[in-house]
């Protein structure tokens, strides 16, 4: 009965206090962090207006028993709850009493089972791999490691959000899930969980979600390794290399880029993992001498790129040790490195290392006959450093083979150069000290010795026309090995010719050839576009006419035509040479005016013609025509050809005939 006035004198209070004005604060909510059965409780509530001077109570009441469980004061807005102090299977109202001075006033009531109240820890996404438009995520397990309910969110950026629920089951390991994405997209997600109803009753009252996770950018995969350059400065006894590379493209470097760089910088340990560089995109360090190698891997939120694998090559190998160097004996903190080289230069696949032997113990273990490289490698102050390097052999031999490609140019009558290939390191056999040349020819051998570092020689003091035979071969420390044979001939003096000469009579020949042509192709081309004008064919018998009239006045003009008047057969004609031709000897130049157009009258019989192919000149549109012959002898005429000729302002038309003759 008691407890019923309590009651309602609280909850008259309470109506008092809000009609006077006062701000109450959030409803409680209580949990637990997960669902095991000793974990105690807490509540937490937010207010709008805090003071210093406010008083926060929490009541439980138990609606089943009509009874106020549990009463509490704080001046926080949150209050741990012990197991002990409450009853966790019953229905249970709560509420806060916000109280300021003289001024109370409640939050709203909220019915709650304690035993269902369970909220765990917003999720963590510890992995992600994106492959073939699949994404698979790992998730932090709930500390009670029980199956939980999981809403995911994904979305393209900037479009709207698309969800989904999944449950996991009860375990010690990681939670898994697979989301179906586009490939070549780039997506956000985030994810909250919630506890499965541990009783019956518990379905029905509100689920407590945890926080959502950090929305995280979910990148597509890394396609291609990194491409890495260095740049090498080179110290008396090591190397400082900056290495440098570039950055995946803006669509796989979302969410940031992790780099894990593999380094072999001491030959004689294993190859040193360096810490994952995540901002710059540069490493610098020292190393030996001797060959080194670097891996490089981009790695971003849904995986990691293939491995770049470089590789800084040897300073160049030395083609002699120097003696000095020979003496290294074992040291503290030392590494000697030896190989094979395969042609002076390149290393062999395998590399030997050791931190016990000296250069004297390596030296009888080798292939004889056969060169290596060594190098002596130490630590000061943790800088590795190179103190020596060097080829050697176990053993020298005398070279398998001469030089290849001997060739000769440049050939005269009284020198020439001969030329070769160096004997390659693996014929060597040793140290390559001298090569050794004979030339033999005319009942005669000279010897020369060249460095090995020359490859060509000038033979002087030859005779014009002869046969020489050249002969190589290398020698070393162990002695000469075989030679390589040529034959050349030197050319005679009187046939030969220089190159120059050659070249100067080519050049002459080509461009009288090419004269000769173009003036042929001119003369064809002229006469094609300018035909010749052809002259009138003056016969020899004009001197008959020397003592009738003076030709030699003769000028061409238009009003007067040139005949040849017939003689009569009986009067001979006067002052004819004996010589002269029969066709014009009955005929003699009558000139005719312009005006007399009866000038056929004046014509008499003509004789026999052989010729009838006379000049035919008009004027003024007018045609001059021959008489017709008086005599029976029949001629036919026949025009081959006309010409058109343009004088003194003038066109005059010559036709060509050809004359059939019938004789009388």
């Amino acid at each position: 009965m008691e407890m019923r006035v309590v009651w309602l004198v609280l909850v008259y209070s309470v109506g008092l206090v809000e009609a006077t004005g006062c701000i109450p604060t959030t409803r409680p909510l209580c949990y637990k962090n997960s669902t095991e059965q000793q974990e105690d409780f807490i509540c937490k509530w937010e207010d709008r207006n805090i003071d210093q001077n406010t008083t926060y109570t929490l009541y439980i009441f138990d609606s089943e028993r009509n009874i106020l469980d549990l009463q509490v004061h704080t001046h926080q807005t949150e209050k741990y709850l012990l197991l002990e102090q409450l009853t966790i299977s019953r229905n249970m109202e709560i509420w806060v009493q916000r109280k300021v001075g003289n001024l109370t006033c409640n939050s709203t009531k909220i019915s709650v089972i304690f035993k269902c109240l369970a909220k765990y820890s917003k999720p963590e996404i510890t992995s992600m791999r994106r492959s073939a438009g699949i994404l698979n995520l790992t998730l932090s397990k709930p500390k009670d490691n029980k199956g939980v309910i999981y809403e995911i969110r994904w979305r393209e950026r900037g479009a709207e959000w698309q969800n989904e629920t999944f449950k996991t089951e009860d375990s010690t390991f990681q939670d898994f899930y697979r989301l179906r994405l586009q490939k070549q997209v780039v997506y956000q997600i985030k994810l909250r969980r919630q506890a499965k109803p541990l009783l019956p009753t518990c379905e029905s009252l509100q689920a407590l979600w945890s926080d959502w996770s950090i929305m995280v950018g979910v990148p597509i995969e890394i396609r291609l390794p990194p491409k890495v350059r260095w740049e090498e400065t080179q110290n008396t006894h090591s190397r400082d290399v900056l290495l440098m590379w570039d950055a995946p493209p803006a669509e796989e470097s979302v969410g940031g880029v992790t780099y894990k760089l593999t380094m072999s910088v001491w030959p004689c340990d294993e190859p040193k993992k360096l810490k994952p560089i995540t901002v710059n995109r540069t490493f610098q360090t020292s190393i030996t001498f001797s060959e080194a190698w670097v891996s490089i891997i981009a790695m971003n939120k849904v995986g990691s790129s293939p491995p770049q694998l470089s590789t800084i090559p040897a300073v160049k190998h030395l083609n002699h040790c120097p003696k000095h160097q020979r003496n290294s004996t074992k040291t503290n903190k030392a590494c000697l490195e030896w190989y094979k080289l395969e042609d002076g230069e390149t290393r062999s696949q395998a590399v030997n290392t050791s931190r016990e032997k000296t250069f004297k113990d390596i030296e009888k273990e080798v292939e004889n006959f056969v060169r290596h490289y060594y190098f002596l490698h130490t630590k000061t102050r943790k800088r590795p450093s190179t103190v020596a390097m060097c080829p050697f052999y176990s053993q020298e031999g005398v070279p398998s083979k001469g030089p290849d490609n001997v060739l000769f140019f440049n050939v005269t009558h009284e020198s020439a150069v001969v030329s070769w290939l160096s004997i390659a390191v693996e014929n060597q056999r040793g140290f390559l000290q001298q090569y050794l040349i004979w030339i033999s020819g005319q009942e005669n051998t000279t010897h020369h010795q060249l460095p090995a570092n020359e490859t060509s020689f000038l033979i002087k003091n030859l005779h014009p026309g002869a046969s020489y035979t050249v002969s190589i071969a290398g020698r070393t420390k162990a002695g000469v090995g075989p030679n390589s044979t040529a034959n050349f001939e030197t050319p005679s003096i009187r046939t030969a010719l220089s190159w120059q000469d050659q070249t100067i009579l080519s050049v002459c020949v080509v461009a009288l050839s090419c004269t000769i042509i173009c003036s042929v192709a001119f003369r064809r081309f002229r006469s094609k576009l300018l035909p010749v004008v052809p002259s009138p064919v003056i016969p020899e018998t004009e001197s008959i006419f020397q003592h009738d009239q003076d030709l030699s006045q003769l000028t061409e003009e238009v009003h007067e035509v040139v005949l040849l008047q017939l003689q009569e057969h009986n009067k001979p004609p006067q002052n004819t040479a004996p010589e002269l031709s029969t066709l014009l000897q009955d005929f003699r130049p009558v000139a005719i005016e312009e005006e007399d157009e009866d000038y056929e009258e004046g014509v008499t019989d003509l004789g026999t013609m052989k010729s009838c192919c006379y000049p035919n000149p008009s004027y003024r549109g007018q045609m001059l025509h021959l008489p017709d012959p008086i005599h029976t002898a029949e001629n036919i005429f026949k025009e081959i050809d006309t010409e058109s000729t343009y004088r003194n302002g003038l066109f005059f038309e010559t036709r060509l005939l050809e004359c059939d003759e019938t004789s009388l």
